[in-house]
């Protein structure tokens, strides 16, 4: 029995990355006939996608085959996702690796996306000074983050995470591996100074049983 089921992909967050082209699609398998019409009614006052992100899709969706394209097109296109899947891989595995290692951070294992999203444990006093300067407690370690390392990361009160818990996004996309490693070590210091230079007694802890979102 095949269940309802929508899929989603793009050019932008697929294995290929090409952030600057905007493409993707939408599929629906098994959805009623009501759904389907009000889902295409929705697309329909959208404009669609530039013709180099349609373009892009389409290479995606259909890559090179032995039907139609030579044995050398085809091996070359294997061999670079190939490559490309174990780079993404490895990259993920060094972010969660590093991030485990950092105080007060804990991080599940990356298995797909191009972003981490780590719990943060921060102390009773870096909740205060964030109230004091009106913005939420990951807000200002994200903030502090930016001014001392230059390392952009988004906190998770931007994306609706559980009430006493605190997260950010960092994202697992840096190439070369080496500068990806070299920042999160950059990184690792800042984590290190940041904890310490707001030390309490008391650290935030997310209530029992709660996850990230």
């Amino acid at each position: 029995c095949i269940r309802d089921r929508f899929s989603f992909h793009s050019t932008s967050k697929g294995f290929i990355g090409e952030c600057g082209f905007r493409g993707g699609y939408l599929e629906m398998h098994n959805i009623c006939p009501e759904v389907r019409a009000q889902m295409t009614k929705l697309q329909s006052i959208f404009l669609c996608p530039n013709l180099t992100g349609q373009l892009t899709t389409e290479l995606m969706v259909n890559p090179p085959n032995p039907e139609t394209e030579s044995a050398e097109a085809v091996q070359q296109y294997q061999a670079e996702k190939g490559a490309l899947l174990s780079s993404l891989k490895k990259r993920a595995e060094i972010v969660t690796t590093e991030l485990n290692s950092m105080l007060n951070i804990r991080c599940n294992e990356v298995e797909g996306a191009m972003y981490a999203f780590p719990s943060l444990f921060l102390s009773d006093r870096v909740v205060q000074e964030a109230k004091a300067k009106g913005v939420q407690p990951d807000m200002f370690y994200c903030l502090k983050a930016l001014e001392k390392t230059g390392i952009v990361i988004v906190p998770g009160s931007g994306f609706r995470q559980r009430p006493g818990t605190f997260h950010f996004r960092i994202t697992t996309l840096i190439l070369p591996e080496e500068k990806m490693f070299r920042k999160l070590q950059e990184f690792k210091a800042f984590n290190a100074w940041f904890h310490k230079e707001y030390s309490s007694p008391e650290v935030v802890q997310p209530p029992a049983g709660a996850s990230a979102f």
